[in-house]
């Protein structure tokens, strides 16, 4: 019963939205045309976790997160925090009962897979990462033996208030991992220190298309820093981080690794 009255606010708390007729035309249109650009990204990540002056402990946990494919290539970007599930907190001081207490979190991707909709995985690695803007791109390590469904983030398009968006996605492992689309709508733009935008749906690592089809923006998610310095947890709020950055981060990714050297194509996974 417990479970039941949770789920019950839980989808109560989410925002209904009206789609417009042209939003939900253009849902439909793009998660038929562009939806195998959303890939799964599974790893498993090595964690050293540091509180205060207390023994550090290590783990090996696995993840599975959701990404977008930005070239042919199969760069994929993907929210750091997902594939870092350290990334937030490194270097952070959480107040305690018994006073503030510095949290320290090495990673390390031990190795990384990216999933297409056909099931095919292509080893991968964590080319840059960057904390604040919770985003990491993850690339082949070997060359796809076929170019990849991917999305142009060369499209200049601003986000503003109450802009009706496309958001794809997939669902879980157990749904068939099938192509899902959202139509979700803008409600708050950020200017600084770095640029947002902010929806609603809580699904990170996915494309923001307009109603165009041109990609807008990847999810991600911000850290509320007070709730973390209050003692209260970290409160986390849906983003967009805007094209326009994706294209600065990927040209910095650009000059930290070499292209993938050719590979044979591999062979597809059971789902």
């Amino acid at each position: 019963m417990r479970s039941l009255i949770l789920l019950a606010a839980l989808v109560a708390a989410q925002p209904c939205l009206v789609a417009s007729d042209a939003a939900n035309a253009a849902a439909r249109r793009l998660v038929a045309e562009k939806s195998d650009a959303v890939v799964v990204i599974r790893a498993t990540v090595s964690l050293t976790i540091t509180a205060g002056d207390r023994p550090s402990q290590s783990e090996d946990r696995s993840v599975e997160t959701l990404g977008t494919v930005v070239a042919p290539d199969g760069s994929v970007l993907v929210a750091a925090a997902a594939i870092d599930p350290g990334a937030m907190a490194d270097g952070r001081t959480v107040q305690t009962p018994g006073g503030p207490i510095r949290i320290s979190v090495v990673s390390d991707v031990k190795e990384a897979f990216i999933v297409l909709a056909d099931g095919t995985e292509l080893p991968a690695k964590v080319v840059i990462k960057d904390k604040d803007l919770n985003l990491a791109l993850v690339a082949p390590v070997a060359k796809p033996a076929q170019p990849l469904v991917a999305l142009d983030p060369k499209a200049e398009v601003e986000l503003k208030v109450a802009d009706e968006v496309v958001v794809l996605g997939r669902m879980g492992k157990s749904l068939e991992r099938a192509p899902r689309a959202d139509v979700d709508q803008v409600c708050a733009v950020i200017a600084k220190p770095r640029p947002f935008a902010i929806i609603h749906l809580p699904y990170p690592g996915c494309p923001v298309l307009d109603l165009e089809g041109r990609l807008a923006g990847v999810t991600s998610a911000k850290a509320d820093d007070e709730d973390l310095e209050s003692g209260q947890g970290m409160g986390l709020t849906p983003v967009v981080i805007p094209v326009a950055t994706l294209r600065r981060f990927l040209e910095a990714g650009a000059k930290a690794a070499p292209s993938p050297a050719p590979a044979p194509a591999a062979a597809p996974a059971a789902k």
